[in-house]
């Protein structure tokens, strides 16, 4: 029986038990004629978790006599064995249907370690595995397989994601800068789910003469076309030389005044990110007369720089990026300190924390997700492991980042310098004292324009 069976039956157990109590069906009380025969676990057994913290389940009995009835007022007992932590009881005796339960927290010693329950002659034992958090950390976060970056570019490659079920859902004249353009909210269907994103065409542009830009935005509250109107503010003259793409990012918003569209679907940081981003400019080239056939380029910042440089990687289109402060490796200490603290049930208030630790830390220290599997996520997140296929790219990071660790940008450019790749090819800007806010990175903008600057040429080959 499986861990969410073993979930289910305890929920069934515990309707049932419910349903006798509204029917008056409440157990006998003890009495000598029905003494404790059995102690049946309901739910809670076989349980993993770090060393020295407690179950993430309470442990669930029923007492019943010889006939298999549950017992009423039966005094009950929750013994860990020796060095095997200890267990805080909801109850001494059992309830109206027989029932009690205990939160134990476990030993320090990693291994096995039991839990006695006993009521009167009747006992059980349940069990647990307390893990060694440190060798758990070294091997998942151990270097990546040729094997296991091949499965996720067969993954990569088994995924589509066409201009499908396209809605315009408003056009108005939008502002960028000096320059006048048109404003279209779409939607589309991608992965099965309905996905809001805007596109921006400055106005009298000839059919084809646009490249597009994509504006990958961090955090993880959403995105408005107000941040597209800065950052376009951003490229100066070059302005109206772009046709702009702002996608939102499933289960999150794109706002426009007061207005708000929110894209359907569970949140997929890094991962499926790039399948939305994909899909937009999908339609974007559809529905686009004035942008130029082929590729197109990237703009992004933390979370959207990441995406920028993974969306590089798997879509040949893209022509070249520019990334601020953007996460690339997540086999890197920086990241295994914060799964540390996820697994220690202290995670960091930081974009996309809460998302790996409840996808991947926490299934995978309760032992509901594989390690193979768990590993296969943290290399389908890093772009610092696939180096060689990502597209022309400027880096950008600062020695005082606290949001996403400089150490970052320093492990794609090791990367980058072992295969050979330098500028004009691949860029690298690390700013003393500069931290998560491109108004800190002295010289930032106009680098980033200036290379941005470069898409406006012939077509790459």
């Amino acid at each position: 029986m499986t861990r969410a069976d073993r979930r289910w039956a305890g929920l069934q157990g515990l309707l049932l038990a419910t349903t006798l109590v509204a029917c008056g069906g409440d157990s006998d009380p003890v009495t000598p004629d029905r003494l404790p025969s059995a102690v049946e676990v309901l739910s809670g057994d076989a349980q993993r978790a770090v060393q020295g913290l407690p179950l993430e389940e309470p442990i669930v009995v029923r007492v019943l006599d010889a006939g298999r009835q549950p017992i009423a007022g039966a005094a009950i007992s929750f013994t860990p064995s020796p060095g095997h932590g200890h267990a805080d009881s909801a109850s001494v005796t059992t309830d109206g249907t027989g029932r009690a339960s205990a939160l134990w927290t476990l030993g320090p010693d990693p291994g096995q370690q039991t839990l006695t329950v006993s009521a009167g002659p009747a006992s059980t034992g349940i069990t647990a595995e307390s893990i060694d958090l440190e060798a758990e950390l070294d091997a998942l976060f151990a270097a990546p397989a040729p094997a296991e970056l091949e499965a996720v570019r067969a993954d990569w490659a088994g995924r589509s994601a066409p201009a499908a079920g396209v809605r315009v859902e408003l056009t108005e004249p939008l502002m960028l800068g000096s320059t006048a353009a048109t404003l279209r909210i779409v939607s589309h269907l991608v992965t099965g789910v309905r996905h809001y994103g805007a596109i921006v065409v400055p106005d009298s542009a000839e059919a084809e003469s646009l490249p597009i830009l994509a504006y990958l935005h961090g955090g993880e509250s959403g995105v408005s076309v107000a941040d597209l109107q800065i950052a376009a503010l951003g490229l100066g003259d070059i302005t109206r030389r772009f046709a702009y793409v702002l996608p939102s990012f499933r289960s999150e918003p794109l706002r426009h005044g007061d207005r708000e569209w929110v894209s359907e679907g569970t949140s997929s940081h890094w991962d499926y990110d790039v399948d939305d981003v994909i899909a937009l400019v999908n339609v974007a080239f559809e529905m686009t007369p004035e942008a130029r056939p082929g590729g197109y380029n990237l703009l992004g910042g933390s979370r959207g720089g990441g995406v920028a440089m993974l969306t590089g990687i798997r879509d040949e289109r893209v022509e070249r990026i520019v990334s601020f402060f953007g996460p690339t490796d997540f086999f890197d200490e920086w990241v295994r300190e914060i799964v540390r603290e996820a697994a220690l049930r202290t995670p960091r208030r930081l974009t996309g924390v809460a998302h790996l630790d409840s996808t991947i830390v926490q299934p995978y220290i309760r032992g509901d997700m594989p390690r193979s599997e768990a590993r296969l996520e943290l290399v389908r997140r890093s772009s610092v492991l696939f180096a060689a296929d990502i597209p022309p790219a400027q880096v950008h990071h600062g020695t005082i980042d606290f949001v996403v660790s400089v150490s970052q940008a320093h492990s794609l450019m090791r990367a980058m310098e072992a295969i050979g790749r330098g500028p004009p090819d691949f860029e690298a800007y690390i700013y003393e004292s500069g931290g998560h806010d491109f108004l800190t990175l002295e010289d930032a903008i106009p680098r980033a324009v200036a290379f941005m600057s470069r898409a406006l040429g012939p077509p790459s080959s």
